[in-house]
């Protein structure tokens, strides 16, 4: 087999081209790769938990590492994944149990722009409490 036998998945007139791909596409691909991400997540997040409970000086300096700008920008970035995860999660029940299922690009959009809100009110949290200590900013 030869990669020209696959063009009808990989080539240009394929519905997986980013050009040719839809909304529904996008928020499939989307939702598969903020999912890959929170279970990345998950493991690093539980072995560093397991490295950090052994002693509490291994703690304190995992702290002190997690309170670094660039830790909350992926917390924060955490936080965008989680968002869209859920909203786009929300909109799949929704789709399942019935409704909006002809006006799915609407559902999206507006569930999306639920999830702007949200991002925007959680950074505004995160900038209100001071935990980017002006370093960025």
């Amino acid at each position: 087999m030869k990669i020209r036998d696959f063009k009808w998945l990989f080539g240009r007139n394929s519905e997986f081209w980013p050009t040719n791909m839809k909304t529904g596409m996008w928020a499939w691909v989307g939702h598969r790769l903020t999912g890959i991400i929170l279970v990345v997540y998950v493991f690093m997040h539980l072995s560093f938990l397991t490295q950090a409970s052994l002693s509490h000086e291994k703690f304190d300096s995992l702290m002190q590492v997690t309170a670094q700008p660039a830790f909350v920008f992926m917390d924060f970035m955490l936080v965008c994944a989680v968002i869209y995860h859920a909203m786009n999660g929300f909109r799949v029940v929704l789709f399942d149990m019935g409704v909006g299922i002809r006006k799915q690009k609407l559902v999206f959009w507006i569930m999306m722009a639920i999830a702007a809100v949200l991002v925007a009110v959680g950074f505004w949290l995160l900038f209100d409490a001071g935990l980017f200590n002006g370093e960025w900013f």
